[in-house]
C-alpha cells in the first residue's frame, strides 16, 4: 500500500522515558510532520473515563493486554494532581504495559490504517540484546489493535539504536555542522559539502541524554561501533531534576511534594519559571544551574570512559534529545577543543533520523521490486 503519491507509507516512533516522539503525514499535503506527547500513561476505567472525564482534552484512550490507558499531550493535567507519573523509570520500562500503551497512542495519533515501514528506536543497551529488538519487531508487525475498535496493519518493523536516528538526522543539518566547524578552527576540520562527505570522512559520537538513561553511539565513517557505544542508567534528566529538587528543598527549608515534580521537570526542560507557594523561581539562577551541572558530572564521566581510547579519532560530538545543554557544557569543559554540535530542534533528532532510515529502506525495496517486474 502507498500514499497518494505512490510512495510507501513510512512512520517512526522514538519512545523515551520522558517524551514520546513520532512522525505523521499532514492530512492535506502528505508531508512528514513531527509531534510529541509526555511518556505518561494512566490506567483508566474506559467506560467511566469516556462518560465522565474525557471532555475536550487532547488525549487518546488506548488498550493493551485487556487494560485501558489514557495518553496524549493533555494527559499532564491529570498528572498535575497526582503523584503517579504513569511511567516506570527502570530498565524494565520497555517491557511494561505503559510503554505499549504509549506506542499505541503514537500509532493512534498517526491516523493511518496501514503503515508499510515502521522504524522504532531502542536505547543502545537494549538494542545490544538481540532478543529485545526481535521481540519489538514481533510485537508490532501485522495487525495492531489500538483501542478495541481501531487498528493499524504494519507491514515491516525496523529497530535501530535511538542515537542512530540522531546521526542520520545530520543529513539535514550540514549548515549547522559547518557553523560549528567554523567556530572551532583548532579542530582542523574543513566545511562539509554534503551528507555523503560527512559519512565518508568523519567519526562522530552521538550523545543522547534521555529522561532516565544517557546513551552514546560512535559512528565511524557511517558505521556504528558498538564496542565503544553504550548507555548508563539513572544518568538522564531525572537525575538533574532530583539534584535541583534537593537543592531547592535545602534552600527553602521544606519538602517539594511529588505532585510538583512534573512541573519542576517541565520548567527545567523549557526554562520556564517554577512557582512554589506563590514564589517564582528562576531556573536560570546560578545556584540551580550549578546543581544541574553537579548531577551530570558522573554520567558524563561514565560516557567518556565508555568511549575508551576512541576520543583521539572522534571529529565531533553531536548532542540530541530534549534538553542536552547541561551535558554539552560538561563535555565542553572537559574537552574544550572538541566541536560539539547541538541541533536547534534536538528533541526531534532521533525520530527524524529514524524516519529517514525507514524512507531509505522503503525506497530501496521499491526499486528492487520494480526491477524484478
Amino acid at each position: 500500500m502507498s500514499n497518494a503519491s505512490g510512495a510507501p507509507i513510512v512512520a517512526a516512533i522514538d519512545l523515551g522515558y520522558g517524551l514520546t516522539k513520532f512522525t505523521r503525514r499532514n492530512a492535506d499535503t502528505g508531508a512528514v510532520e513531527y509531534d510529541l506527547f509526555p511518556s505518561v500513561a494512566f490506567g483508566v476505567d474506559r467506560r467511566r473515563y469516556e462518560l465522565e472525564e474525557r471532555r475536550s482534552e487532547n488525549v487518546k484512550v488506548v488498550s493493551y493486554n485487556g487494560e485501558s490507558f489514557v495518553v496524549g499531550p493533555d494527559v499532564m493535567s491529570r498528572a498535575a494532581s497526582s503523584s503517579d507519573f504513569g511511567r516506570h523509570l527502570d530498565d524494565k520500562y520497555y517491557e511494561s504495559a505503559p510503554y505499549h500503551a504509549l506506542m499505541r497512542g503514537a500509532l493512534a495519533y498517526m491516523e493511518e490504517d496501514h503503515i508499510d515501514v515502521l522504524v522504532l528506536g531502542l536505547p543502545v543497551s537494549h538494542f545490544r540484546d538481540p532478543g529485545k529488538p526481535a521481540a519489538l519487531k514481533k510485537a508490532y508487525t501485522g495487525k495492531i489493535s489500538l483501542d478495541g475498535e481501531r487498528s493499524v496493519v504494519i507491514g515491516k518493523v525496523i529497530v535501530r539504536p535511538q542515537p542512530m536516528g540522531g546521526f542520520y538526522s545530520l543529513d539535514r543539518q550540514i549548515d549547522g555542522i559547518n557553523a560549528t566547524i567554523a567556530r572551532c578552527p583548532q579542530s582542523g576540520l574543513k566545511p562539509l559539502a554534503d551528507w555523503n562527505q560527512l559519512v565518508d570522512t568523519m567519526t562522530v559520537v552521538t550523545v543522547d541524554p534521555g529522561e532516565y538513561t544517557l546513551d552514546w553511539l560512535l559512528v565511524n565513517h557511517g558505521k556504528p561501533n558498538t564496542d565503544v557505544s553504550g548507555a548508563a542508567g539513572d544518568a538522564g534528566r531525572h537525575r538533574v531534576m532530583t539534584s535541583v529538587k534537593e537543592h531547592l528543598e535545602a534552600k527553602l527549608g521544606r519538602a517539594i511534594a511529588p505532585t510538583n515534580l512534573n512541573r519542576l521537570n517541565n520548567s527545567l526542560r523549557t526554562g520556564a519559571v517554577f512557582k512554589l507557594d506563590g514564589r517564582a523561581i528562576d531556573m536560570k539562577d546560578p545556584e540551580i544551574l550549578a546543581a544541574a551541572r553537579r548531577a551530570v558530572r558522573d554520567p558524563v564521566g561514565i560516557m567518556m570512559n565508555g568511549v575508551k581510547g576512541a576520543w583521539d579519532i572522534i571529529d565531533m560530538v553531536v548532542m540530541v534529545g530534549g534538553h542536552p545543554s547541561h551535558y554539552a557544557e560538561e563535555i565542553a569543559e572537559r574537552m574544550p577543543d572538541m566541536p560539539i554540535y547541538v541541533p536547534k530542534h534536538s528533541v526531534f533528532s532521533n525520530v527524524e533520523g529514524l524516519q529517514l532510515i525507514g524512507e531509505g529502506i522503503a525506497q530501496a525495496e521499491a526499486r528492487v521490486g520494480a526491477e524484478a517486474v
